[in-house]
């Protein structure tokens, strides 16, 4: 993670890497990128508490569903991650909403489209299953996506990326982070989900 404070944005901006996430109540802005990624912001507006992660399932979900599936895993311990830090900073998991981008078909990594659609899958089926509403979706399509998030108030603001080259050194980032995961994949032990 990268810490400005000499920005446009005027506030201090808090950049996340792919694998990275981070919560604060701090007046500031949360950014990343993501092509092939996930990224998943959170938001408690009782608390006024806000996370954003960035991350990736690293594999096909079964017929099973989340709970069942042994890649599921990984993203389950992402998500957990992030709201273990908010809860940290007093966030209650009853009052938290979602908001999800990315997954897009930017690669020519193997097998994208199945890593595509189990993202989306996995991401949809996680937030029914911890019954947090998502309030806004952007998934899918064949580009990239910066996201800077408002933790203070829920706020995502997200533009599409057509100029890949600016940002060449996410898209390394990515690449790389996709490939540990894949590699690293059987890591994760039983996942428990509490209410």
């Amino acid at each position: 993670m990268l810490r400005s404070q000499q920005n446009r944005i005027g506030k201090p901006l808090y950049l996340i890497y792919p694998g990275e996430h981070f919560a604060s109540n701090e007046n500031c802005f949360i950014g990343t990128i993501v092509g092939t990624c996930l990224a998943v912001s959170l938001f408690d507006s009782a608390r006024r508490v806000g996370g954003l992660i960035n991350f990736v399932v690293p594999g096909t979900i079964g017929t099973g569903g989340i709970l069942e599936d042994e890649i599921a895993r990984i993203g389950i311990l992402n998500m957990e991650y992030l709201m273990a830090d908010m809860v940290k900073l007093g966030c209650n998991r009853h009052f938290m909403k979602a908001k999800i981008f990315g997954a897009g078909h930017v690669d020519s990594i193997k097998k994208e489209q199945n890593l595509v659609d189990s993202n989306i899958l996995f991401v949809r089926e996680y937030f029914e299953v911890e019954k947090i509403p998502i309030e806004k979706e952007d998934l899918g399509g064949n580009f990239r996506r910066k996201i800077y998030f408002s933790p203070r108030d829920g706020v995502v603001y997200r533009q599409i990326l057509k100029n890949n080259s600016e940002f060449s050194e996410f898209i390394q980032l990515e690449k790389e982070y996709v490939e540990s995961e894949f590699r690293n994949r059987s890591r994760v032990g039983k996942i428990i989900l509490f209410d």
